[in-house]
């Protein structure tokens, strides 16, 4: 008793379909990756802004809530 299997079969139309298939999803990783690491990032420079501001309320609160403990 044999156990049939598929022959892959070896056309250079095949592999070469392969490659293409894989280096256009290597380029569309890479270039996900650069545009939202990128500092021309709209998005990302305004969500930097939006912490940077937050994280400056956040200190003042802190600070007068540190007061307020010390007057106590």
């Amino acid at each position: 008793m044999s156990i049939p299997f598929y022959d892959f079969p070896s056309s250079p139309i095949l592999i070469i379909g392969a490659l293409g298939i894989t280096v256009a999803i290597a380029v569309f990783i890479v270039s996900y990756q650069k545009y939202f690491n990128s500092p021309l990032n709209k998005e990302l420079a305004e969500k930097k802004k939006a912490l940077i501001k937050e994280q400056k309320e956040l200190s003042v609160r802190l600070e007068k809530i540190e007061q307020d403990l010390k007057n106590l």
